[in-house]
């Protein structure tokens, strides 16, 4: 009952404090305990929780001075905004959209992952958010485990909301607490982003084959139909570039996977898996696959594809209500150990016609 009195006493007072706003902007405000001083000096405490527009925030306590325009919150806070983005904070000073203002010892998560965490944090124009002394990853960190397996480490990084890209100034790439890379400059796309040029998010991948190694994506698109992502990777057994191709045609698409490495294994390796489909005329629909490894281990090796067989494939197919049609001519190249051997023998190429009415 308490717990309500104070959230309606809240709710009054802070209509009435925030009374330039625009009625949109009505805040709300719910506490164990409400006082207010003779200089209008409004103090919440115990399971604050303050709501405007959108924009949800926890704390320990709040105090707002009703002739100002700030709150000044102590932690734990949490804060959610409208677009999911959350803070985290031991001590924060916002204005009254619970938006622009400063947050000490603080987090910033991206897309429910990626993490930042930061000295300080700014918030500014609706638009750019700077954090001081970061450290960013999306690796989860708990007692157990205190070092993320990767990490970037930087002395400022500046989120722009409205392009949605974080711009890292002094970046230095950590792998298991080890300094690897430093970069002076460095832009990542925000995780939200769809489609952007640039590097996206570093991987990293251990394995008992090729050790333990570091993927640095990059993203380039061509107009709205077409893109394709370079990815780097190396360890201490390999050198490999990888591939991704997409493209999107009026009546069809096309798909293509590759890489070619060079390591310790086998030397000179590579691989190359496509897909493409094209509506024909009177509602045939023509489809292409492309399969190629230069030897049986690499798609296994690298983690690439789950095959021991590889099938290169060419079909039309047609289905309306009364029949269905399908002609396809379809070659398999095997990568059993079993049938290696004897693959000569082994019949590898197929002609089928089906149809149905």
């Amino acid at each position: 009952m308490t717990r309500r009195l104070a959230a309606c006493l809240a709710a009054v007072v802070l209509s009435i404090c925030t009374g330039d706003l625009r009625a949109q902007e009505f805040a709300s405000l719910i506490a164990d305990s409400i006082s207010i001083d003779p200089s209008g000096r409004l103090t919440a405490s115990g399971n604050v929780e303050v709501l405007v527009q959108g924009t949800r925030l926890t704390a320990s306590s709040v105090t707002y001075q009703s002739d100002g325009d700030q709150l000044t919150f102590s932690g734990p806070i949490h804060v959610t905004d409208e677009d999911g983005t959350v803070f985290l904070a031991e001590h924060a000073d916002l204005d009254r959209r619970l938006h622009d203002g400063v947050l000490v010892s603080a987090r910033m998560v991206l897309e429910r992952h990626f993490q930042i965490a930061a000295d300080r944090i700014a918030r500014t124009s609706n638009r750019y958010t700077r954090l001081d002394r970061v450290v960013a990853s999306s690796c989860e960190v708990c007692a157990a485990n205190p070092v993320p397996l990767w990490e970037i480490r930087s002395s400022s990084v500046l989120h722009d909301d409205v392009e949605r890209q974080l711009y890292f100034t002094n970046a230095r790439l950590r792998f298991s607490g080890v300094p690897i890379l430093f970069v002076p400059r460095l832009r990542l796309p925000d995780p939200s982003l769809d489609r952007a040029d640039g590097f996206l998010i570093p991987q990293f991948k251990a394995t008992s084959d090729l050790g333990t190694g570091v993927k640095l994506p990059y993203f380039l698109e061509f107009g709205n139909h077409r893109d394709i992502t370079v990815t780097p990777y190396l360890s201490g057994a390999t050198t490999t570039v990888e591939f991704r191709y997409r493209q999107e045609l009026e009546r069809g698409r096309i798909e293509a996977t590759g890489a070619v490495s060079d390591d310790d294994i086998a030397g000179s390796r590579n691989y190359l898996l496509g897909n493409a489909s094209h509506l024909l005329p009177r509602g045939f629909l023509f489809e292409a696959q492309a399969e190629y490894a230069s030897d049986p281990g690499y798609l296994f090796t690298y983690d690439y594809a789950d095959r021991d067989r590889l099938t290169n494939q060419l079909s039309v197919t047609r289905v309306r209500n009364k029949d269905v049609f399908r002609s396809e001519i379809t070659e398999y190249r095997t990568l059993r150990d079993a049938e290696l051997e004897n693959r000569d023998t082994l019949p590898a190429r197929f002609l089928d016609i089906y149809y149905e009415r």
